[in-house]
């Protein structure tokens, strides 16, 4: 963790009653009675452990069924915070409504009438549909070919597809999920989509996602059309697709069957996917709380309503279809942001300079896409009113280790401000505004941001994560302290300065192995990748990328989606230069980009 910067002096004069030493005349005696009694400031509203039990009872309950986007129960959690705003007397935070609808994407269904098919010479293979397929006009049929785990490693024909391009071509792929226990490779290589690429640069017709022993595939989330046919076939489908293979039943393993890679069916296989993109509706709640009028500045509170459903890609229980309800993830930190702004609303408006909006945002868990949506949205003049972010995500797990708190230097006013605040608390921060969550968001459009995160821990991102191991206590404290800074800004009109950070280190080995300091935009509906922004000192800027270029070539790949570009991103070795086309305000633009190798933490 990064040290915090020199603190900002931020003076606080502390006035002790003197003795009063005159020479003039001895003042009279005045009765007690006459005096008037000094009026003391209102104490501020406390934040309530029960209040925010209640709000993750319900958040995170069966009965919400992991709050996945477009779900009627994502319509029970959005007007659920509505009415909670409203009882805390915040006013309708868009134009006169607290609801901001916007669509996402979330994998595939069947055109009406139809069904998918996989069958070799009459034999079925049970499958399921994955996110990233293609829709058939008519069924693909060819010989199957099983590539092992299927990753290339240096481009065409080489890791698993070396000697293999002559038999992949024309052939339907079939390769299995994850990769081989090597630290050496990078994680966009084991994507799946980044193995269908794979499958259709080196001219496959068809793919097949393998796991011999998986249940099923997380048909969810925004993935692209990558070209070919796709299904997920599991341990249901794999005695059959060891048969089709191999020409005779041997179990479904594929060491048990002696399958080795290259191996290609006797007879063709059939493949059909007569799919449609999935459009969901979601939405942003937000509720404003007008302030004096002094100052015409914006406090952002904010934290995401949605979690998993019953299971995405970005499940750690892969295959297991159960509810994951997110109490920590992140029931808790609308709870901890709810709370936060009953107290502000019960501040004396005379005691409020700035506005405070609070939002609960939609759509986080598929790419920040509700944050992102409500800052593009905003008009130029609206966004730089926010004189600051505070984003909650995972409040709930407060320990010994205590909180951290990240973005701490995208303002020199941060690390002062949070260490005469912290109490007995012990905090850590990090200066990176980036992140894996909503306030990356708004640090995009330059506004300084503080993420509070109580740690990671075994049941993120499983049906596990439920009420019985929040920490109400700690997320109390954790929003308590995060009111007292609110309460710090608008004391002293305060409007923390905006700092870039350089892009952070990372760990190396086990990682990725290149870095680009490039920031996708994940919401962006273009042919190719748009950028957000890119890192201070990173590759990206180096080679003059800048926001809102769209990529439309990374070395010989097209790039037009961001599955396009992870695969693109695992053929990069650091220190070897590569071209890479962008369109910038309608033109093409020729540059050249060396990625670095991961900073060492």
């Amino acid at each position: 963790m990064s040290a915090p910067r020199p603190a900002l002096a931020r003076l606080v004069l502390t006035l002790a009653a003197a003795p009063l030493l005159a020479c003039g005349p001895k003042p009279a005696t005045v009765a007690p009675a006459e005096v008037a009694a000094p009026v003391a400031a209102p104490a501020p509203v406390v934040i309530d452990a029960a209040t925010i039990r209640d709000h993750v009872a319900f958040l995170a309950d069966d009965a919400q069924q992991g709050r996945a986007p477009g779900s009627d129960a994502d319509g029970r959690v959005q007007q659920y915070v509505v009415e909670r705003m409203k009882a805390a007397m915040l006013q309708p935070g868009f134009a006169g409504t607290f609801v901001q609808k916007f669509e996402v994407n979330d994998g595939v269904r069947l055109r009406a009438g139809q069904e998918t098919v996989l069958d070799v010479s009459g034999i079925p293979v049970a499958h399921a549909m994955v996110p990233f397929s293609a829709d058939t006009a008519a069924p693909v049929v060819a010989r199957l070919v099983y590539v092992g785990h299927g990753i290339v490693k240096e481009g065409k024909g080489t890791g698993d597809y070396a000697k293999l391009e002559k038999k992949v071509a024309g052939a339907i792929v079939v390769a299995l999920v994850g990769g081989p226990d090597d630290p050496h490779l990078s994680p966009a290589s084991t994507r799946a989509a980044t193995k269908a690429i794979a499958a259709r640069d080196h001219g496959a017709v068809g793919f097949i996602l393998w796991d011999p022993a998986g249940a099923s595939y997380p048909n969810h989330g925004e993935a692209s059309d990558l070209g070919l046919p796709a299904v997920f076939v599991g341990k249901a489908g794999s005695a059959a697709l060891v048969t089709a293979l191999v020409g005779k039943a041997k179990g479904a393993d594929p060491v048990a069957a002696d399958l080795r890679r290259g191996h290609r069916s006797r007879k063709p296989g059939t493949l059909s996917t007569p799919v449609e993109r999935v459009r969901l509706a979601t939405a942003n709640i937000a509720g404003r709380l007008p302030g004096s009028g002094k100052s015409d500045r914006v406090i952002v509170i904010g934290a995401h309503m949605d979690h998993l459903g019953f299971g995405t890609d970005s499940s750690l229980a892969p295959g297991e279809h159960a509810i994951h309800n997110g109490a920590d993830d992140n029931a808790s930190g609308v709870a901890a942001m709810l709370e936060i702004c009953r107290r502000v609303a019960a501040t004396p408006v005379a005691e409020r300079p700035f506005d405070v909006v609070c939002l609960a945002f939609g759509a986080e868990e598929m790419g920040l896409l509700g944050s992102k949506h409500y800052v593009q949205t905003l008009p130029e003049a609206e966004r730089k009113r926010i004189a600051a972010m505070l984003n909650f995500d995972m409040v709930g797990r407060l320990g010994p280790e205590g909180l951290v708190v990240a973005g701490a230097g995208t303002s020199k006013a941060w690390p002062a401000l949070i260490e005469g605040h912290r109490g007995g608390l012990t905090v850590r921060t990090t200066d990176d505004g980036y992140g894996p969550s909503d306030h990356g968001s708004f640090y995009e459009a330059q506004i300084p941001v503080l993420h509070f995160f109580t740690g990671p821990h075994e049941d993120y991102h499983r049906p596990s994560d439920d009420l019985d191991k929040i920490n109400v206590d700690g997320a109390a404290t954790v929003a308590t302290l995060a009111a007292d800074l609110v309460d710090a800004m608008q004391r002293d009109t305060l409007v923390p300065d905006y700092v870039e950070v350089a892009r952070p280190a990372t760990p190396r080995g086990g990682g990725f192995r290149v870095s680009l300091g490039t920031i996708p935009d994940y919401g962006a509906k273009v042919d190719g990748v748009r950028l957000s922004g890119v890192r201070k000192d990173g590759a990206a800027e180096k080679a003059g990328m800048a926001k809102g270029d769209v990529i439309t070539r990374m070395g010989e790949r097209e790039i037009h989606n961001l599955d396009d570009y992870m695969a693109a991103f695992a053929e990069m070795k650091p220190d070897v230069a590569i071209p890479v086309t962008v369109m910038r305000d309608g033109k093409a633009v020729e540059l050249t980009l060396v990625p670095q190798a991961p900073k060492a933490r």
